[in-house]
């Protein structure tokens, strides 16, 4: 079951066509172990959680909008859960990144919030990613209606320190309603094949904090306590939202 099940044609806005390119983005990608039960029940039939029980989160601004092909200007918070048989292969295919499923996202613009649900299923939603940097210390927070939802503070380097790249092969529940109701016209599990490029920079993250209301279903989602990283990655990340290819149609 989705934590946010896929809304329809609501809020619609122009969007340019698959595939997009976007260009050096600055990110912060942490990955935290959650409570495993909950990342079982996120996942639709055929997913199983990876064993390292990990979500992974991706926070980044991209404010200038000659980076992108066609997206304009936004800023992005996302959450995924690894799964288990469904590796990607990266760093000259020596190193393999489990597959994440999509249970969270967060988007500033109307525009990529469309592309995202239309053209993939990604369940978007509005909400605001900000940086602020003092010294080397960052804190990337995601606001949702004005409120912060989510903060990550972190130590970070401005040196690049290597480059990475590789495929991500990240999956959606993509649901459309039948136009009488009733059911779903379409239900089905794409696929969604990245590359990218990763110039690397250093970064230790101190602290991840959820504030979400208890009943919101993103607040079963929260880090365990104590926190556990499993992995970081930050830096400027060049890569494109790809088109999506269905592995599975329940409704067959």
């Amino acid at each position: 079951m989705n934590t946010a099940p896929y809304s329809g044609m609501a809020g619609g806005a122009w969007t340019p066509p698959a595939p997009q390119l976007l260009k050096d983005v600055l990110m912060l990608i942490v990955g935290y172990r959650a409570d495993p039960d909950v990342l079982a029940q996120l996942l639709p039939p055929g997913l199983e959680p990876h064993p390292s029980g990990l979500i992974q989160m991706n926070m980044y601004e991209c404010p200038d909008p000659a980076q992108t092909s066609g997206f304009g200007a936004f800023s992005l918070t996302y959450l995924t859960v690894e799964i288990a048989g469904h590796d990607s292969q990266t760093a000259d295919g020596t190193m393999s990144i489990p597959g994440r499923y999509w249970v969270g996202y967060w988007n500033s613009s109307p525009r990529v919030r469309t592309y995202a649900r239309e053209q993939a299923g990604i369940p978007a939603l509005p909400g605001e990613c900000t940086w602020t940097l003092d010294g080397d210390r960052l804190l990337s927070r995601l606001s949702v209606d004005g409120t912060p939802a989510i903060e990550v503070t972190a130590r970070v380097g401005t040196e690049e320190i290597g480059v990475l790249g590789g495929h991500l092969n990240y999956y959606t529940h993509r649901e459309i309603p039948a136009p009488a109701g009733g059911t779903n016209a379409i239900s089905e599990l794409l696929e969604i094949p990245i590359p990218f490029v990763a110039h690397l920079r250093n970064a230790e993250v101190e602290d991840v904090t959820f504030r979400f209301r208890e009943s919101s279903p993103f607040a079963r989602l929260a880090p365990n306590s104590p926190l556990e990283i499993g992995g970081v990655l930050h830096g400027k990340v060049t890569f494109t939202y790809s088109m999506a290819r269905r592995v599975v149609d329940y409704l067959a």
